[in-house]
């Protein structure tokens, strides 16, 4: 009964629903939304391109003082998420055009 039940649940689910494409909501309203997406990529960049100058001003004065401190694995932190956030920029780019 399991198995009959997971084939039709496969059977359900493997169905062709049709070409399916996004569409961007036209007017006002998806130019609002477009210029609102563009305003939170650039604060995310921005955001990336700060944390990072933080982060390494930081690495470079901890050294010179001669004090060992968490700034580099900050600094790794920092740059997966910018790998991440690069990552679903272009993800999301690419499904959408």
């Amino acid at each position: 009964m399991l198995t009959t039940l997971r084939t039709d649940a496969t059977v359900f689910l493997a169905q062709n629903i049709g070409d399916v494409e996004p569409l961007m909501p036209s007017g006002e309203f998806g130019d609002k939304i477009n210029m609102l997406m563009g305003w939170l990529m650039m604060a995310c960049i921005l955001a990336s391109v700060a944390a990072i100058s933080i982060c390494s001003a930081k690495l470079g004065y901890d050294r010179l003082a001669g004090r060992s401190s968490d700034s580099t694995s900050a600094l790794v932190y920092i740059l997966i998420g910018a790998v991440i956030l690069g990552g679903g920029a272009g993800l999301v780019n690419g499904l959408v055009l």
